[in-house]
This record gives structure tokens, C-alpha cells and sequence, in this order.
């Protein structure tokens, strides 16, 4: 039986363009925010919607913070929650495969990168 679960996070998405743009680690951000480096991995793969108090402790720990500010709605992640929400259960495995395999994928990538600039330093 599948557990009802969204393929994308934003919350996982914030914590890992923080954690890249401040060049650490999960470990390192654990360390510097106090968050358990499991939380971290699992709010950046979307297997949990961290709290707010909890995001913004990673966030300082990456030096960042967030600011919000009202804009008009964009139903963007609603439009494709639903669309995810009436896949078969194989339709869904596929979609997760897919995305799994993107985000390792840049990950492969913004490591690479990172080795280009340490050797051209």
C-alpha cells in the first residue's frame, strides 16, 4: 500500500538552496543550526513538512533568513498535487523515480561544479 506523500516540498527545496548557497554540508548545517542532520535530509527529500520555527533555525544556520511578503496567488504546486493525486499508484511510482533520479542528478552536477572551481583556485 503507498503512503499518501507529495513529490515536491517547498520547505525541502528552501532548506537545500540554503544549504548550497552557504556551501555546507547537511552535517555542517546540523551542526551549525542545531537541527539533526536526519531532519535535514528528510525535509530535503519531502518527507516532512518541517515547522516554520524549525526552518528558520536552518536557515540561520546557513547564515540566511527567510522574509516573506504577500504576492498574488500562484496555484502552480496546487495544480500539480492534483494532477500527482490522480495518477495510478504506478503512474506515481514513475513520477517519484523520475524525480529522484533529477535530483541526484543535480546534486552529480553541483558537485562537479563545486570540483571545477577548487581546482581553478
Amino acid at each position: 500500500m503507498r503512503t499518501k506523500r507529495s513529490p515536491y516540498r517547498p520547505e525541502g527545496g528552501i532548506v537545500a538552496l540554503a544549504r548550497l548557497t552557504a556551501k555546507l554540508t547537511q552535517r555542517e548545517l546540523a551542526e551549525s543550526s542545531g537541527v539533526p542532520q536526519s531532519t535535514i535530509a528528510r525535509i530535503e527529500a519531502g518527507s516532512v513538512a518541517p515547522k516554520f520555527e524549525t526552518i528558520s533555525r536552518i536557515l540561520a544556520g546557513a547564515g540566511l533568513e527567510m522574509r516573506i511578503q504577500l504576492a498574488p496567488l500562484d496555484d502552480h504546486g496546487q495544480a500539480l498535487q492534483a494532477r500527482y493525486e490522480s495518477l495510478s499508484d504506478d503512474e506515481k511510482t514513475q513520477v517519484d523515480r523520475r524525480h529522484l533520479s533529477n535530483v541526484e542528478m543535480f546534486r552529480e552536477a553541483g558537485k562537479a561544479l563545486e570540483l571545477s572551481k577548487t581546482s581553478m583556485s
